[in-house]
């Protein structure tokens, strides 16, 4: 793909997460079918939190593991909303316990359909420092507004 998007030169730093615990969900997905996932996931993990009066404690986190830019590729999709602890079991969801995850990462804000776009730009700027990817991205949904997109603030990290 062709991206007409430009980001800033160096873009991208490096940080590590802190770790969390999530309740989540896991699927085999393409990039071709993600839109099957959102938002109903994301809404069932909120309802669910609050019926079993879990607190949250951040947003959304989508984890793609295998992920490699070819629509029709097959990878691991895990999407993860914080919390603070686990509560009682849940018949549709896991808990899991995320370790600190060291990525480079960039803070976009705008629409999600310009998203394959940004990553073009930071997947260049990525391998022209001399980063090596560890097999897994993570987006994390700060700011989610249905109605205006281009507000929407989202957190991309590339492992490293």
């Amino acid at each position: 793909m062709t991206t007409q998007l430009t980001i800033p030169e160096n873009a991208l730093s490096v940080t590590e997460t802190q770790p969390f615990t999530a309740l989540g969900f896991t699927t085999r997905a393409t990039l071709q079918t993600l839109s099957q996932h959102a938002p109903g996931v994301a809404e069932s993990l909120y309802k669910e939190a609050n019926q079993l009066g879990l607190t949250v404690a951040g947003p959304i986190h989508w984890i793609y593991t295998d992920v490699n830019g070819d629509e029709t590729h097959e990878f691991q999709l895990e999407i993860a909303l914080p919390i603070a602890q686990p509560g009682a079991p849940s018949e549709s969801f896991f808990y899991k316990d995320y370790p600190s995850f060291r990525c480079a990462t960039y803070t976009y804000v705008g629409p999600w359909s310009d998203l394959g776009a940004v990553y073009d730009a930071l997947f260049s700027q990525f391998y022209r420092d001399g980063y090596q990817n560890d097999g897994r991205v993570r987006e994390v949904y700060t700011v989610v507004d249905l109605q205006n997109q281009a507000n929407c603030v989202t957190d991309i990290q590339i492992g490293l």
